[in-house]
Protein backbone atom coordinates (compact mmCIF):
# COMPACT_ATOMS: atom_id res chain seq x y z
CA UNK A 1 0.00 0.00 0.00
CA UNK A 2 1.34 3.39 -1.05
CA UNK A 3 1.92 5.63 2.49
CA UNK A 4 -0.45 8.25 2.57
CA UNK A 5 1.00 11.54 2.13
CA UNK A 6 0.72 13.90 5.32
CA UNK A 7 -1.32 17.54 5.19
CA UNK A 8 0.32 20.14 4.25
CA UNK A 9 -0.44 23.88 6.39
CA UNK A 10 0.85 27.32 5.15
CA UNK A 11 0.60 29.58 7.94
CA UNK A 12 1.49 33.03 9.17
CA UNK A 13 0.12 36.52 9.88
CA UNK A 14 -1.86 38.59 7.76
CA UNK A 15 -0.47 40.07 4.62
CA UNK A 16 2.36 37.27 4.61
CA UNK A 17 2.04 35.93 1.44
CA UNK A 18 0.55 32.27 2.60
CA UNK A 19 -2.34 32.43 0.35
CA UNK A 20 0.21 32.84 -2.89
CA UNK A 21 2.47 31.03 -1.14
CA UNK A 22 0.02 27.92 -0.73
CA UNK A 23 -1.34 28.12 -4.45
CA UNK A 24 2.19 27.86 -5.91
CA UNK A 25 2.57 24.65 -4.39
CA UNK A 26 -0.63 23.70 -5.29
CA UNK A 27 0.05 24.33 -8.96
CA UNK A 28 3.22 22.39 -8.63
CA UNK A 29 1.72 19.55 -6.81
CA UNK A 30 -1.79 19.13 -7.55
CA UNK A 31 -3.39 20.06 -4.45
CA UNK A 32 -6.20 21.09 -3.36
CA UNK A 33 -6.80 23.74 -0.90
CA UNK A 34 -8.51 24.27 2.37
CA UNK A 35 -8.84 27.63 4.49
CA UNK A 36 -7.69 28.21 8.41
CA UNK A 37 -9.75 31.54 8.76
CA UNK A 38 -12.16 32.21 11.05
CA UNK A 39 -12.94 35.39 9.10
CA UNK A 40 -13.44 33.74 5.53
CA UNK A 41 -16.48 31.39 6.97
CA UNK A 42 -18.82 34.39 6.36
CA UNK A 43 -21.04 35.23 3.29
CA UNK A 44 -20.78 39.01 1.88
CA UNK A 45 -17.64 39.86 3.94
CA UNK A 46 -15.13 39.19 0.93
CA UNK A 47 -12.94 42.45 0.72
CA UNK A 48 -12.14 42.63 4.17
CA UNK A 49 -11.52 38.92 5.03
CA UNK A 50 -9.33 39.09 1.35
CA UNK A 51 -10.88 36.30 -0.05
CA UNK A 52 -9.62 35.28 -2.94
CA UNK A 53 -11.81 35.43 -5.91
CA UNK A 54 -14.44 32.72 -6.88
CA UNK A 55 -11.84 31.94 -9.76
CA UNK A 56 -9.26 31.09 -7.56
CA UNK A 57 -11.72 29.55 -5.15
CA UNK A 58 -13.32 27.10 -7.97
CA UNK A 59 -9.20 26.55 -9.29
CA UNK A 60 -8.15 25.27 -6.39
CA UNK A 61 -11.11 24.12 -4.93
CA UNK A 62 -10.76 25.85 -1.81
CA UNK A 63 -12.85 24.46 0.68
CA UNK A 64 -14.41 26.52 4.30
CA UNK A 65 -15.10 29.81 2.76
CA UNK A 66 -18.97 31.14 2.97
CA UNK A 67 -19.82 28.80 5.46
CA UNK A 68 -22.28 30.83 7.44
CA UNK A 69 -24.09 33.99 7.08
CA UNK A 70 -22.68 37.41 9.02
CA UNK A 71 -25.33 37.26 12.21
CA UNK A 72 -24.41 33.31 13.04
CA UNK A 73 -22.04 32.04 15.30
CA UNK A 74 -19.79 29.75 13.65
CA UNK A 75 -17.13 28.00 16.41
CA UNK A 76 -14.13 26.26 16.25
CA UNK A 77 -15.55 22.75 16.91
CA UNK A 78 -17.86 23.29 13.82
CA UNK A 79 -15.06 24.61 11.98
CA UNK A 80 -13.02 20.87 13.22
CA UNK A 81 -15.82 18.88 12.06
CA UNK A 82 -16.42 20.53 8.87
CA UNK A 83 -12.98 20.59 8.16
CA UNK A 84 -11.89 17.38 8.87
CA UNK A 85 -14.71 15.74 6.99
CA UNK A 86 -13.40 17.38 3.79
CA UNK A 87 -9.90 16.68 4.30
CA UNK A 88 -10.79 13.15 4.98
CA UNK A 89 -12.73 12.90 1.53
CA UNK A 90 -10.04 14.43 0.00
CA UNK A 91 -7.16 11.90 1.03
CA UNK A 92 -9.30 8.75 0.75
CA UNK A 93 -9.27 9.73 -3.38
CA UNK A 94 -5.78 10.11 -2.78
CA UNK A 95 -5.61 13.77 -3.24
CA UNK A 96 -2.93 16.14 -1.76
CA UNK A 97 -4.21 18.77 0.58
CA UNK A 98 -2.96 22.14 1.58
CA UNK A 99 -4.25 23.81 4.77
CA UNK A 100 -4.14 27.75 4.31
CA UNK A 101 -4.88 30.31 6.69
CA UNK A 102 -3.58 32.62 9.93
CA UNK A 103 -6.24 31.46 12.61
CA UNK A 104 -3.97 29.21 14.73
CA UNK A 105 -6.72 28.53 17.02
CA UNK A 106 -8.40 26.49 14.65
CA UNK A 107 -5.67 24.69 13.07
CA UNK A 108 -4.67 23.70 16.79
CA UNK A 109 -8.23 22.11 17.00
CA UNK A 110 -7.87 20.63 13.66
CA UNK A 111 -4.50 18.95 14.74
CA UNK A 112 -5.64 18.04 18.02
CA UNK A 113 -9.06 18.28 18.44
CA UNK A 114 -10.84 20.08 21.11
CA UNK A 115 -11.60 19.18 24.93
CA UNK A 116 -15.13 18.77 25.50
CA UNK A 117 -15.79 21.72 27.96
CA UNK A 118 -18.45 21.75 30.92
CA UNK A 119 -21.71 22.80 30.07
CA UNK A 120 -22.98 26.47 30.58
CA UNK A 121 -25.53 28.20 32.83
CA UNK A 122 -27.69 29.92 30.67
CA UNK A 123 -28.03 32.56 33.42
CA UNK A 124 -24.00 32.73 33.58
CA UNK A 125 -23.70 33.22 29.69
CA UNK A 126 -26.65 36.07 29.54
CA UNK A 127 -24.55 37.84 33.07
CA UNK A 128 -21.25 38.08 30.74
CA UNK A 129 -23.31 39.19 27.45
CA UNK A 130 -24.56 41.99 29.65
CA UNK A 131 -21.55 42.80 31.17
CA UNK A 132 -20.26 43.15 27.84
CA UNK A 133 -23.46 45.52 26.39
CA UNK A 134 -23.04 47.51 29.20
CA UNK A 135 -19.17 47.67 30.04
CA UNK A 136 -17.77 46.77 26.94
CA UNK A 137 -15.95 43.58 25.69
CA UNK A 138 -13.02 45.02 27.15
CA UNK A 139 -13.85 45.01 30.55
CA UNK A 140 -15.12 40.64 29.71
CA UNK A 141 -11.41 40.81 28.19
CA UNK A 142 -9.83 42.26 31.61
CA UNK A 143 -12.06 39.79 33.57
CA UNK A 144 -10.42 36.66 32.16
CA UNK A 145 -7.00 38.28 32.42
CA UNK A 146 -7.14 38.76 35.67
CA UNK A 147 -7.78 35.03 35.85
CA UNK A 148 -5.83 33.85 33.28
CA UNK A 149 -2.94 36.60 31.97
CA UNK A 150 -1.52 34.33 29.23
CA UNK A 151 -4.65 32.72 28.32
CA UNK A 152 -6.03 36.18 27.46
CA UNK A 153 -3.39 37.60 25.46
CA UNK A 154 -4.46 35.05 22.65
CA UNK A 155 -7.75 36.16 22.55
CA UNK A 156 -8.41 39.45 20.43
CA UNK A 157 -10.68 42.18 21.88
CA UNK A 158 -13.00 41.66 18.56
CA UNK A 159 -13.18 37.85 18.96
CA UNK A 160 -16.38 38.14 21.00
CA UNK A 161 -17.05 34.65 20.72
CA UNK A 162 -14.13 33.46 22.49
CA UNK A 163 -14.35 36.30 24.46
CA UNK A 164 -17.52 34.92 25.55
CA UNK A 165 -16.47 31.17 26.22
CA UNK A 166 -13.65 32.21 28.28
CA UNK A 167 -15.59 33.98 30.59
CA UNK A 168 -18.68 31.71 30.73
CA UNK A 169 -16.26 28.93 31.64
CA UNK A 170 -14.45 30.87 34.61
CA UNK A 171 -17.72 31.93 35.95
CA UNK A 172 -18.77 28.55 35.53
CA UNK A 173 -16.26 26.51 37.02
CA UNK A 174 -13.92 28.95 38.69
CA UNK A 175 -11.18 27.64 36.52
CA UNK A 176 -9.62 29.10 33.48
CA UNK A 177 -10.42 27.73 30.03
CA UNK A 178 -7.13 26.53 29.49
CA UNK A 179 -6.46 24.45 32.46
CA UNK A 180 -9.57 22.74 31.44
CA UNK A 181 -8.54 22.18 27.72
CA UNK A 182 -4.79 21.02 29.22
CA UNK A 183 -6.27 18.51 31.03
CA UNK A 184 -9.27 17.03 28.99
CA UNK A 185 -8.32 14.55 26.06
CA UNK A 186 -9.07 15.92 23.01
CA UNK A 187 -9.40 13.65 19.48
CA UNK A 188 -6.14 14.19 17.38
CA UNK A 189 -6.76 14.56 13.91
CA UNK A 190 -5.84 10.55 11.81
CA UNK A 191 -3.19 12.49 9.26
CA UNK A 192 0.25 14.03 10.07
CA UNK A 193 0.10 17.58 9.76
CA UNK A 194 3.37 19.38 8.54
CA UNK A 195 2.83 22.73 9.47
CA UNK A 196 4.96 25.95 8.29
CA UNK A 197 5.03 29.49 9.03
CA UNK A 198 5.72 31.93 6.53
CA UNK A 199 7.81 34.96 8.22
CA UNK A 200 8.37 38.44 6.61
CA UNK A 201 10.85 40.96 8.28
CA UNK A 202 9.04 43.04 10.62
CA UNK A 203 9.38 46.50 8.53
CA UNK A 204 8.16 44.58 5.61
CA UNK A 205 4.93 43.32 6.89
CA UNK A 206 4.15 46.11 8.18
CA UNK A 207 4.21 48.07 4.58
CA UNK A 208 2.64 45.10 3.17
CA UNK A 209 -0.23 45.49 5.79
CA UNK A 210 -0.48 49.05 5.18
CA UNK A 211 -0.86 48.99 1.47
CA UNK A 212 -3.16 46.09 1.92
CA UNK A 213 -5.80 48.07 4.01
CA UNK A 214 -5.47 50.97 1.28
CA UNK A 215 -6.11 48.43 -1.75
CA UNK A 216 -9.14 46.99 0.57
CA UNK A 217 -10.63 50.66 0.40
CA UNK A 218 -10.24 51.19 -3.23
CA UNK A 219 -11.81 47.80 -3.78
CA UNK A 220 -14.85 48.99 -1.98
CA UNK A 221 -14.78 47.64 1.44
CA UNK A 222 -16.47 50.69 2.67
CA UNK A 223 -19.50 50.33 0.09
CA UNK A 224 -19.11 46.10 1.29
CA UNK A 225 -19.93 47.27 4.95
CA UNK A 226 -23.26 49.66 3.66
CA UNK A 227 -24.35 46.95 1.83
CA UNK A 228 -24.09 44.44 4.64
CA UNK A 229 -25.46 47.06 7.08
CA UNK A 230 -28.19 47.52 4.56
CA UNK A 231 -29.11 43.73 5.08
CA UNK A 232 -29.38 43.97 8.57
CA UNK A 233 -26.02 42.67 9.78
CA UNK A 234 -24.51 45.22 12.09
CA UNK A 235 -22.01 46.07 14.50
CA UNK A 236 -23.15 43.14 16.92
CA UNK A 237 -23.51 40.60 14.06
CA UNK A 238 -19.77 37.87 14.90
CA UNK A 239 -19.90 38.13 10.68
CA UNK A 240 -19.40 41.87 11.66
CA UNK A 241 -16.93 42.01 14.33
CA UNK A 242 -13.62 41.67 12.61
CA UNK A 243 -10.62 43.90 12.18
CA UNK A 244 -12.23 46.04 9.30
CA UNK A 245 -16.08 45.86 9.41
CA UNK A 246 -16.21 47.25 12.94
CA UNK A 247 -13.73 50.32 11.78
CA UNK A 248 -15.69 51.46 8.73
CA UNK A 249 -19.16 51.18 10.71
CA UNK A 250 -17.53 53.83 12.96
CA UNK A 251 -17.18 55.47 9.63
CA UNK A 252 -20.52 54.99 8.44
CA UNK A 253 -22.02 55.94 11.63
CA UNK A 254 -20.10 59.62 11.91
CA UNK A 255 -18.18 58.46 14.60
CA UNK A 256 -14.56 58.74 12.45
CA UNK A 257 -13.24 60.81 9.38
CA UNK A 258 -12.12 59.03 6.80
CA UNK A 259 -8.04 59.49 7.64
CA UNK A 260 -8.95 58.12 11.00
CA UNK A 261 -10.90 54.94 9.58
CA UNK A 262 -7.61 53.89 7.64
CA UNK A 263 -5.55 54.57 10.19
CA UNK A 264 -7.63 52.38 12.80
CA UNK A 265 -7.73 49.40 10.61
CA UNK A 266 -4.07 49.77 9.64
CA UNK A 267 -3.25 49.69 13.22
CA UNK A 268 -5.41 47.38 14.21
CA UNK A 269 -4.43 44.80 12.03
CA UNK A 270 -0.91 45.53 12.87
CA UNK A 271 -1.53 44.19 16.14
CA UNK A 272 -3.85 41.20 14.84
CA UNK A 273 -0.73 40.15 13.14
CA UNK A 274 1.45 40.55 16.34
CA UNK A 275 -0.76 38.12 17.73
CA UNK A 276 -0.78 35.80 15.36
CA UNK A 277 3.14 35.44 15.18
CA UNK A 278 2.73 35.07 19.13
CA UNK A 279 0.40 32.53 18.56
CA UNK A 280 2.42 30.39 15.97
CA UNK A 281 5.48 30.94 17.64
CA UNK A 282 4.30 29.23 21.21
CA UNK A 283 3.60 26.07 19.32
CA UNK A 284 6.10 23.71 19.21
CA UNK A 285 4.98 21.55 16.00
CA UNK A 286 4.87 24.68 13.77
CA UNK A 287 8.12 25.00 11.91
CA UNK A 288 9.49 28.76 10.93
CA UNK A 289 10.59 29.32 6.98
CA UNK A 290 12.11 32.72 6.19
CA UNK A 291 10.47 34.13 3.14
CA UNK A 292 12.73 34.16 0.08
CA UNK A 293 12.01 33.25 -3.51
CA UNK A 294 13.53 29.55 -3.77
CA UNK A 295 10.40 28.69 -0.48
CA UNK A 296 8.07 27.51 -2.53
CA UNK A 297 10.30 24.98 -3.96
CA UNK A 298 12.01 23.66 -1.35
CA UNK A 299 8.52 22.79 0.28
CA UNK A 300 7.31 21.24 -2.69
CA UNK A 301 10.15 19.41 -2.94
CA UNK A 302 10.29 18.20 0.69
CA UNK A 303 6.09 17.35 0.44
CA UNK A 304 6.73 15.04 -2.30
CA UNK A 305 9.77 13.61 -1.28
Amino acid sequence: MTPQPPILAIVGATASGKGALAQEIADATGASLVSVDSRKVYRGLDIGTAKPSPEVQKKYRLAMIDRVNPDQTFSAGEYVRQARAIVGERVARGERVILVGGTGFYLDAFINGLSELPAIDPEIRQAVLSKAETEGWEAVHSEIARADPAGADSIALTDKTRLLRAAEVFRQTGRPIGAWQRELSPDPAPWKVLVYEVLRPRTELRERIERRVVRMIEEGLIEETQAMADKGYGEGCPGMSGVGYLEVMSFLKGRIGRRKMIEEIAAHTRQYAKRQLTWFRHRSYVQRLDFQPNVRQLLTDGWLD
